[in-house]
């Protein structure tokens, strides 16, 4: 989990197309890395990971657990990977989320199949994803020292119970591509980021209640057409943001 470097006054557009900029030689600490503030806003975080990309194999056993926006799990297997501030989301936009979910079991009666659970998935991703990038809530992440603290809790599992490799935190959710190591789910290993991120966020905020939203959406990566597809979505994401609103990370590996 070492630091290499941070890329700053990088816009989306330009990670995408490869191009350089000058970068921040910044502190590693053994047991967490302790990123400046001014490194965070607007930067592409360069960090040493794994490049080995293993993809959904259909012919191999799926963990699935949970019926509505399951979460699927194989051994390693690459996963796409978004969770949200708790007040991301109006009510009017949960409301209707809710008529939708409505609507669809209506019209898709359950059990369903793999392709019709997948297509219901793929809904509702898209409706709440497009929701996120209008900048609903507080958006308490378009702070650096904020993002600092989200970017610290990935970094400090990283190798041990997941391999990350990219990452965008924008104003009020993140997404992220990695693979689990072995049997450890992504539900719970992000479960334990949220939840000491939750706490350093609210003593450094000075205050109490929850700041996370209790779901994470996450879904296996079929290959390496689909992978590229996500790295181009997360390098794109905050295109339309100042520099000092999100932060985006990318395997050393992958930073050319």
């Amino acid at each position: 989990m070492k630091m290499k470097r941070v890329k700053t006054g990088v816009d989306a557009s330009s990670v995408a197309s490869g191009v350089d900029a000058s970068s921040v030689i910044i502190e590693d600490n053994a047991s967490s890395v302790i990123i400046n503030n001014s490194a965070t806003l607007g930067s592409v975080a360069s960090f040493e990971g794994d490049s080995q990309l293993l993809f959904m194999e259909k012919d191999k056993f799926i963990s699935i657990k949970g019926t509505k926006l399951p979460h699927w799990h194989q051994t390693d297997k690459v996963q796409f990977v978004t969770f949200r501030l708790a007040d991301s989301l109006p009510q009017a936009k949960l409301a209707e989320l809710l008529t939708f979910k409505k609507q669809w079991l209506t019209e898709h009666p359950e059990p369903w199949d793999n392709e019709t659970r997948e297509e219901y998935n793929h809904e509702i991703r898209v409706k709440v994803d497009r929701w996120l990038d209008q900048g609903y809530g507080e958006c308490i992440l378009e702070r650096g020292e904020i993002r600092e603290i989200v970017v610290n809790a990935l970094l400090f599992h990283n190798g041990k119970r997941y391999r990350l490799h990219h990452f965008v935190i924008m104003p009020n959710h993140v997404h992220l591509l990695l693979s689990p190591i072995g049997d450890d789910e992504v539900v719970k290993s992000i479960g334990s980021v949220k939840q000491f991120s939750a706490n350093a966020i609210n003593k450094r905020l000075g205050r109490r209640g929850n700041v996370w939203q209790r779901n994470v959406f996450d879904r296996l990566v079929r290959d390496m057409q689909s992978y590229e597809a996500c790295v181009n979505y997360i390098n794109h994401n905050p295109c339309n943001l100042r520099p000092d609103q999100y932060t985006l990370g990318a395997d050393a590996s992958s930073v050319k």
